[in-house]
């Protein structure tokens, strides 16, 4: 709330601003007061004047100095400052309760919540200095952190409060360990075994067992080192054989014997046993898959322990630094893979392209947490170069290649050659670098030579995809040309078919036409005949008499002899038989004077294909001829009635 201060510089009065309806009630001594953003102290004394609560008499921890303020920020009589409190709480008075805030603030931890972890244990050693885990995780929390100062000053703090205690002397071996001050670190170790405290034997042990490995570099004293480890590891698996932390410090001593296939049982072992919840099992399990170029499987190693190390929880500063050398070590794995590869030297060894390119993506990986590293450095150009020169190799092993490959080639190795140069000249200058000089120099000298083939390479590359980009526009213009040939031909092959098509339809409708003529002139000279017939058979007239006997008693004898087969006798067939044969020659004569044409031959006058109207004008003349026969029998009919 807003409010005035006026007073001394601890003591002082606060009143409530009238233009402010926030009573200033139930301060408490301990209470934190924050004036601003400037000023922070706790409330050691608080007094009321009168029975009003509002102008209490505050007295503070540390002096209010107003010259202290910032010019914008400082305050007069009659301004008014920000106030705010932080309330102190009396539930850590409580141990149970203490118990309680210890475990939320380890859950914080593992949950990743540092902060709220941090301020958690404060709060605790706050209330009771004494309780020393609080210590040793806010140390542990700092480590983790990377700030190893914040690490020592906690432990020294814990020191002071239980000097005999053995964790927090672990913890401070823990610590020199990790910055591989190995001497400190084995004094702490060697007497807390000799104090025999079986809390931290094992631990102390295992300690002194990873102090030898780790120094099995040392000139003179490999296998000096390498059986006191292994003595210390056997010595905890003789008292806990389900130890398997020990267990794995004997499998690294076996790999380190070149007993690789011991070591590997002991490792599958310990991640059978302990279901992989040690992942440096994996690790070295990793690393003796590279050792036998398993790469395959040392790759799914490591990749592996890392998904676990990051499901763990650890901080953020450690899982970074572990990251980056399993990165490294990813990355060294698909270098070798590389140049086992390589050793084919033929159309096989086209997958060593992409492994290098795997190998510089990974050592990319690891220098994000670690630009520093000159080794990183190095080895990052060491990778270009061996890349580039496995593009070069191409051209002799028969695998293609294009210039997007060899200018990128190009390119890693003019990134490269200076970064080499620099470092030999800080090597020469008196600089730290691990590289030895004549590894440098050559680097310098190879990928000097790399550079120009290079540059001849991109030029020959170039020179074969513009040619092959040339033939690729000829073909695409000749197939282009071809389309459109063929799209032509097809027009005028349809174009042809619809003339065709129409001519057909044409020719068909001229047919119809005339045979609808046809069929409509044989109507009509069946009409004229019908006429005729009745012309020259009126109504009335006397019945014509043929032969002796008259037209309607020759139909009444045939109907009779049809229908009423009763009234016949054997008296009508002998003139009936006459009948017959007179009227057969009759019907020969006719088929004599008119001959017909086939039906066939009809059909395919009237329905067929032909190319021309000779069938038409053929058909025309033949109904004009069979009208004319037709009027050739009426009259010799005429002529023999006559």
């Amino acid at each position: 709330s807003g409010l005035k201060v006026s007073g001394s510089d601890v003591q002082f009065t606060v009143a409530e601003d009238s233009n402010d309806s926030t009573a200033l009630v139930d301060l408490k001594v301990g209470d934190h007061v924050r004036f601003n953003k400037w000023f922070c102290s706790e409330i050691i004394s608080l007094e009321s004047e009168g029975n009003v609560p509002l102008g209490s008499k505050i007295t503070l921890k540390d002096p209010f100095v107003l010259s202290d303020a910032p010019a914008q920020e400082k305050p007069t009589d009659s301004s008014l400052i920000d106030l705010q409190i932080k309330r102190s709480n009396d539930r850590l008075r409580n141990p149970l309760a203490v118990s309680i805030a210890f475990n939320m603030a380890r859950l914080h931890e593992d949950t990743g919540r540092t902060v709220a972890a941090i301020e958690l244990h404060k709060a605790i050693i706050k209330r009771h200095p004494s309780y020393v885990n609080c210590y040793l995780r806010l140390a542990c929390i700092a480590r983790d952190c990377g700030s190893l100062q914040d690490c020592s000053q906690w432990l020294q703090s814990a020191f002071k409060v239980d000097p005999g205690n053995p964790e927090v002397r672990t913890l401070v071996g823990n610590l020199h360990l990790s910055l591989c001050d190995w001497a400190p670190a084995q004094t702490i170790f060697d007497n807390l075994l000799q104090t025999k405290d079986p809390n931290v034997e094992a631990y102390s042990q295992l300690s002194m067992g990873n102090i030898y490995f780790s120094n099995l570099t040392t000139p003179g004293k490999f296998s000096k080192h390498l059986k006191h480890a292994a003595d210390f590891f056997s010595r905890i698996l003789n008292k806990d054989r389900g130890n398997f932390y020990a267990a794995n410090g004997l499998g690294t001593v076996l790999a380190e014997k070149a007993e690789l296939s011991k070591a590997r049982e002991v490792f599958n072992r310990v991640r059978e046993v302990s279901e992989d919840s040690i992942p440096d099992s994996l690790l070295n399990l990793g690393h003796i898959y590279l050792a036998q170029k398993q790469h395959p499987q040392a790759l799914k190693m490591y990749q592996t322990y890392m998904s676990r190390t990051s499901k763990l929880g650890s901080g953020k500063s450690e899982n970074n630094r572990e990251d980056a050398e399993v990165l490294l070590y990813i990355s060294f794995t698909y270098f070798d893979w590389g140049k086992q590869t390589e050793l084919q030297n033929n159309s096989k060894a086209a997958d060593s392209d992409e492994r290098y390119q795997q190998c510089i993506k990974h050592i990319e990986l690891a220098m994000k947490s670690n630009r520093d590293n000159l080794v990183l450095r190095y080895n990052l150009c060491m990778a270009k170069l061996q890349a580039a020169h496995c593009v070069l190799q191409k051209q002799y092993r028969n695998i293609p290649r294009t210039a997007q490959e060899v200018r990128g080639a190009l390119q890693g190795l003019e990134e490269s050659l200076p970064v080499v140069r620099q470092l030999l000249k800080w090597k020469g200058e008196g600089k730290k670098i691990v590289v030895p000089t004549a590894m440098l120099e050559d680097f310098i000298k190879n990928c000097s030579e790399n550079i120009d083939s290079a540059k001849d390479h991109l030029k020959e590359e170039e020179k074969k995809e513009n040619e092959a980009r040339e033939m690729r526009e000829l073909q695409r213009v000749e197939a282009l040309m071809l389309q459109k040939e063929r799209e032509l031909t097809m027009v005028v092959q349809k174009e042809k078919e619809d003339q065709e098509r129409r001519e057909r339809e044409r020719r068909a409708r001229d047919k119809m036409r005339r045979v609808e003529n046809l069929v409509s002139g044989w109507e009509k000279e069946t009409k004229h005949d019908e006429s005729v017939k009745a012309a020259r058979n009126p109504v009335g007239e006397a019945p014509q008499v043929v032969d002796g006997f008259n037209q309607n008693e020759e139909s009444h004898m045939s109907g009779a002899n049809l229908f009423d087969s009763d009234s016949a006798t054997d008296d009508d067939e002998p003139e009936k038989d006459e009948k017959k044969s007179k009227a057969a020659a009759q019907e020969s004569e006719r088929s004599i004077e008119r001959p017909v044409k086939p039906a066939t031959e009809t059909s395919k006058d009237l329905f067929g294909d032909s190319s021309d109207d000779s069938s038409d004008e053929e058909l025309t003349s033949s109904a004009n001829k069979r009208g004319a026969d037709s009027d050739d029998d009426e009259g010799n009919k005429r002529h023999k009635r006559g």
